[in-house]
């Protein structure tokens, strides 16, 4: 009986540290470092403005959960998202919406988010609001 025990008190042990307790760690991790704007498109309006990379840039910080953008746009007719500052930020559980994480930042939902092709879509879409794309 011992030797059918011991194999099943290993497996558990395994299945039981090889679990995270922090479900968003992944997400955090790749939303991490420098990204470029490149487009703002959607609403009901139907704007699509495109940015030339790197005159906007946001920057997350996982550690202290904020991101810094340096906005240098200068054409004050294309709605570019946020103004030069630092904000805080954090991914948000939320099974309401279509996506298993939203990202909020200073306290305002910014919808869901993917990351794929070096490539962060911010989408409010489902909300008639803006489809944001930055680059790495």
């Amino acid at each position: 009986m011992k030797k059918l025990i011991t194999p099943f008190a290993l497996l558990a042990l395994f299945l039981a540290t090889g679990c995270s307790k922090d479900s968003n760690a992944a997400a955090i991790n790749s939303i991490q470092g420098r990204w470029k704007l490149v487009n703002v498109s959607g609403t009901f309006a139907g704007i699509n403005n495109n940015f030339t990379p790197g005159t906007i840039v946001w920057d997350f910080n996982p550690i202290t959960q904020t991101v810094t953008v340096v906005n240098n746009n200068p054409d004050p007719n294309k709605w570019d998202v946020l103004e030069t500052g630092v904000y805080n930020y954090q991914l948000v559980n939320n099974p309401e919406m279509p996506c298993n994480e939203s990202l909020e930042i200073n306290g305002s939902s910014y919808g869901c988010f993917s990351i794929s092709n070096n490539s962060l879509i911010i989408d409010q879409s489902v909300a008639d609001g803006f489809f944001i794309t930055l680059k790495q």
